[in-house]
């Protein structure tokens, strides 16, 4: 058992990280546990195994079935390796005397997992109660009804209009087999963003149908966190990164008289990780944003798919966020609205079908100020995390020496 005793809190990982990595130091079981799977999509395949993981398809039900329906779909199955008393954050004796969220995103090794399985999948998915526990010499498990708060509560659209429209549809397990497998090999800090990555996404799609505003928010959170560690990752100089970041900032401070150097550093090192949020952001979709746009795209009311147009949505987009934030004004009302069909061949159009402008509720917002729908900008944190989190899985130490 490896001496974890001078480990920082992040260079733990994620607890599912964690986990996978003892039992690939040769750790032995200490206890199984199933876990029920809750989505409203339906699911193609039977068994995707991934380290000390296994997704089993429970209940594939037809096509036919009330699409409203959230129900356990999946079961999980996690074989724990850890050893509760090698955790230095259960132990008062370890407490660091400082505030540590470097691991923290708020859910358990169940959460992390069905975050990384909505992502790489597509679809709302959340984690349920244990509904079968293993025990050594018991090799088929002690049945458990999970207790009503462990079911994950889900509030579906009332009139059948979804603001998500390719959530609750067919998704075929092996999809996010390649995805999956890779986690295990990831340096702690990269799983540990990529699971805050998720979990933003995860909640996102989860409420969108409810609370489509605070889905907005989540979805540009996600890529806010992993576009902060990307950029620390591809910029590690924190001077440099002033002078990409603020340049007006660190010409000023360059043409001081005395200490210039000293300044650029104090003040670098002061603002690390809090300054240039938008120009990261736009950055990083910049770079990961996918190349093509979703497959069934309608006659008219469609984006146009080049770099240009797409620079201008996340800006305006990324505007609307720091509004919500800073000023308390929502997400404007067109952009949080279920897409109508096109009338031309019946595909949900991909901006708000407004004309000119519209009123509404006291505000009037103009057509290039609402230049989205909230499925279109879904599909593209999506694709772009994925891309990124397999960028990370080309890189990364251990994946490359498998």
């Amino acid at each position: 058992m490896k001496n974890n005793k001078n480990k920082k809190f992040k260079d733990f990982g994620p607890y599912s990280h964690w986990n996978w990595q003892s039992q690939l130091d040769g750790e032995l079981p200490i206890s199984t546990v199933e876990i029920e799977l809750y989505s409203d999509a339906f699911f193609k395949g039977t068994v995707v195994e991934h380290g000390p993981y296994l997704v089993v398809n429970a209940d594939p039900i037809p096509l036919g079935e009330n699409r409203q329906f959230m129900r356990g779909r999946l079961i999980f199955r996690c074989e724990y390796y850890l050893d509760p008393n090698q955790d230095p954050t259960v132990h008062p004796s370890t407490y660091p005397l400082k505030t540590d969220v470097s691991r923290y995103h708020g859910g358990t090794l169940r959460d992390e997992m069905a975050s990384l399985y909505s992502l790489a999948l597509g679809v709302r998915l959340k984690a349920g109660g244990v509904v079968r526990e293993f025990e050594e010499g018991n090799e088929y498990g002690k049945p458990r009804i999970p207790r009503p708060d462990e079911t994950p509560i889900f509030l579906p659209p009332r009139d059948d209009r979804y603001i998500l429209p390719f959530h609750p549809t067919e998704r075929d397990l092996e999809l996010m087999q390649d995805y999956v497998s890779s986690y295990g090999f990831l340096e702690p800090q990269q799983a540990s963003t990529l699971i805050q990555s998720a979990r933003l996404y995860q909640d996102a799609v989860w409420i969108a149908e409810s609370d489509p505003e605070i889905s907005w928010l989540l979805l540009v959170s996600a890529i806010e966190v992993a576009a902060d560690h990307w950029y620390g990752r591809e910029n590690p100089d924190i001077q440099k990164q002033l002078q990409d970041l603020k340049p007006d900032l660190f010409r000023d401070l360059s043409s001081l008289e005395h200490d210039h150097l000293k300044a650029i550093d104090i003040v670098s090192k002061d603002l690390q990780g809090t300054i240039g949020v938008t120009k990261k952001f736009k950055q990083f979709l910049s770079k990961f944003k996918p190349q093509e746009p979703p497959a069934n795209r309608p006659k008219s009311w469609q984006i146009e798919w080049d770099d240009a147009t797409l620079a201008r949505v996340f800006d305006v987009v990324y505007k609307h966020r720091s509004k919500a934030l800073h000023g308390g004004t929502p997400f404007p009302k067109p952009m949080c609205r279920p897409p109508i069909r096109d009338h031309q061949n019946g595909i949900f159009v991909e901006q708000p079908a407004i004309g000119l402008a519209e009123v509404y509720l006291g505000a009037s917002w103009k057509a290039k100020d609402v230049p989205i729908h909230l499925h279109v900008f879904e599909y593209i944190v999506r694709c772009s995390l994925l891309n990124w989190w397999k960028s990370m899985a080309v890189t990364s130490p251990e994946t490359s020496n498998s």
